[in-house]
């Protein structure tokens, strides 16, 4: 009888766990199977050396831009009592995998690349050629299911709305919708029981969405990095806006949107959110010029709720916390991270 087609993640762990198979004398038993967010499956490892249990952190495609972040999540999100964190991914090149040991973070890669680090069971097997070609993302987590997951992270209520709602909301084709949905099911985000739909596993699927949005979405809603003019910095720009007739039309992100909302915080960069034609005005009005390096990134919004519902400042508009909270992924930002989380995302994802 033929194997059960996989998910992309599945198949990744499937494949990267053979080489804890081939230790000489172990046994790999799991204790939980699931798929998605930051534990991807529960699983004892037995042998000469005694019981070891871990918890899988899966990221299919571990890349510069997420790697930081992903540090940050193992070191932050509680472990399963007793089990320690092994980072999946289809391949861990030799500069991220010297980043994760100098953290202490043991990984395997479908590549055969391995790294156990409690003794007594201590294993490095390094210098593996990349695996073959890795798999896509699952659907869910290519544009358009991070755009509609956005949605129900943004508002939990939006997993009961209809699929034209959702579809007109996110900004994607309404024949998408039916197909995102049976994955998140198959992933166990979503319960559908006597017909009504519950979203599960929320603050798993936030870890995943934002490893989404950084490496797939934001990408795609580039529009132009920029640099100030000498003798501005980032801080200038709420007043600069301000004085603009379309001003209130950007909507602002990044750090200088966690500075508006979270007090005692200097930024060093500043996310805008604006349609692609008013890209060119909005540089030659704030004296902005592209720079690859520049601390200015332009993104064009996506679909119909981008914008922060709550209290903004007086003749600014705010991005959604959601979207400013994704943009703050390095470890300088990590406090305020922390505090924008709190007071403005737990409180949604609690509900």
């Amino acid at each position: 009888m033929p194997r059960k087609p996989l998910l992309k993640d599945e198949q990744i762990i499937y494949d990267s766990l053979k080489s804890i198979r081939n230790i000489p004398g172990s046994k790999i038993e799991f204790m939980l199977k699931k798929v998605g967010g930051p534990f991807a499956g529960t699983f004892r490892l037995s042998g000469p050396w005694g019981d070891r249990y871990f918890y899988l952190k899966l990221v299919t495609k571990l890349t510069p831009t997420l790697i930081d972040l992903v540090i940050h999540q193992i070191k932050t999100t509680p472990a399963p009592s007793n089990s320690s964190p092994l980072l999946v991914s289809h391949y861990i090149s030799p500069k991220m995998a010297a980043l994760l040991k100098q953290q202490g973070i043991e990984y395997v890669d479908c590549a055969g690349n391995l790294f156990l680090c409690q003794l007594p069971l201590y294993i490095e097997i390094g210098g593996q050629k990349h695996a073959p070609k890795p798999p896509t993302a699952d659907r869910l987590f290519r544009t358009a299911g991070l755009k509609l997951v956005y949605q129900f992270l943004r508002n939990q209520k939006a997993i009961t709305a209809s699929y034209r709602m959702l579809a007109d909301d996110a900004g994607i084709a309404l024949g998408a919708i039916g197909s995102l949905f049976g994955e998140l099911e198959k992933r166990g985000n979503l319960v559908v029981e006597d017909g009504k739909r519950q979203l599960h596993a929320v603050e798993e699927l936030l870890q995943r969405w934002q490893l989404g949005y950084l490496e797939t979405l934001r990408p795609k809603l580039m529009l132009q990095r920029c640099a100030l003019t000498p003798g501005y910095t980032v801080s200038h720009l709420p007043e600069r806006l301000k004085q603009l007739p379309e001003g209130k039309q950007v909507l602002i992100g990044g750090e200088l949107g966690a500075s508006l909302l979270i007090s005692g915080f200097k930024p060093q960069n500043a996310v805008l959110y604006l349609p692609p034609e008013q890209q060119l005005r909005l540089m030659l009005q704030l004296h902005l010029t592209p720079d690859p390096d520049g601390s200015i990134t332009m993104l064009q919004p996506f679909g119909r709720q981008c914008s922060w519902t709550g209290w903004q400042p007086e003749g600014l508009s705010l991005a959604d916390p959601l979207l400013t909270f994704a943009e703050l992924s390095g470890s300088e930002t990590d406090q305020v991270a922390q505090k924008l989380y709190g007071q403005y995302l737990a409180p949604r994802l609690s509900t």
